[in-house]
């Protein structure tokens, strides 16, 4: 019960200063100017996007007319896309959710945020997340599914200072209280853009791994009978997938994968 109380007084401070931040980046925007949107162009403020087209991007996740295994938009298939019918590359997830297609000036959004290191966007995907994270049926009880992240490439975050899968789970641990995992540890330093999609496949398979145990330990005293996967993109679902095998065989019973985004 302490325990429980002094993360609930930490939260609160940290949305305390989140608002000073906010306040006074607001009062920077307003005497030198601030972002423009990646929509329309338009002066936006604090983050590059308005708020119309802020809430035309929240709108689109609005959309169930997808795969119920990939998440992908379904055209004149029932439940299940083509691909998951014949080759399905996701196996072991329970169900995927992409939040947004990778299109148009949304690819432009996560470029933005992933390769400019646009951090303002933070926030604003963690609170779409968390949005979507409040209306999932298994978590409509007591909120408490927990998020696991796709860890990052070793060393990126040395070398970058950040990794935006990490960064929107700070967001959603101390602006929403929801619990994050970090349990999963990547092999591999090669970069995913970089590969072709059976290479992405067969790296895949052996590059994402639990922790060992004693450090598992501090996150979770047992499996959790569900979890949340999220990462930024849905390319091929190899990642998604290998991630998904590595927490089933840790007793995990239930993996449920949600992107930000879903290239279709």
């Amino acid at each position: 019960m302490e325990k429980k109380h002094s993360g609930f007084f930490r939260t609160k401070i940290f949305r305390f200063f989140f608002k000073i931040l906010c306040f006074a980046r607001s009062v920077q925007v307003f005497i030198f100017g601030g972002e423009e949107c990646l929509c329309c162009g338009k002066s936006s403020g604090v983050i590059p996007l308005c708020e119309s087209c802020l809430e035309k991007l929240l709108l689109e996740m609005d959309n169930s007319d997808r795969c119920i295994n990939c998440g992908k938009p379904l055209v004149s298939e029932i439940q299940l896309c083509s691909s998951c019918r014949t080759s399905p590359v996701l196996k072991s997830s329970d169900a995927s959710f992409p939040l947004f297609s990778y299109r148009l000036w949304r690819k432009n959004l996560l470029f933005q945020w992933k390769i400019e290191d646009q951090r303002t966007l933070s926030p604003v995907f963690a609170s779409a997340f968390y949005r979507f994270y409040k209306k999932l049926p298994e978590n409509q009880k007591n909120n408490s599914l927990a998020v696991v992240p796709v860890p990052p490439r070793a060393g990126k975050i040395r070398k970058k200072g950040w990794d935006q899968i990490d960064e929107l789970c700070y967001y959603l641990q101390k602006l929403y209280e929801v619990p994050v995992l970090k349990v999963l540890y990547r092999v591999s330093k090669r970069q995913q853009k970089k590969l072709s999609r059976n290479q992405r496949l067969e790296q895949s398979v052996s590059a994402y791994h639990l922790k060992k145990e004693k450090y598992i330990r501090e996150f979770m005293a047992a499996p959790p009978e569900k979890v949340i996967l999220v990462d930024d993109v849905f390319t091929t679902g190899s990642t998604l997938e290998a991630c998904c095998q590595a927490l089933k065989s840790a007793g995990v019973k239930k993996v449920f994968c949600v992107t930000l985004f879903i290239v279709d």
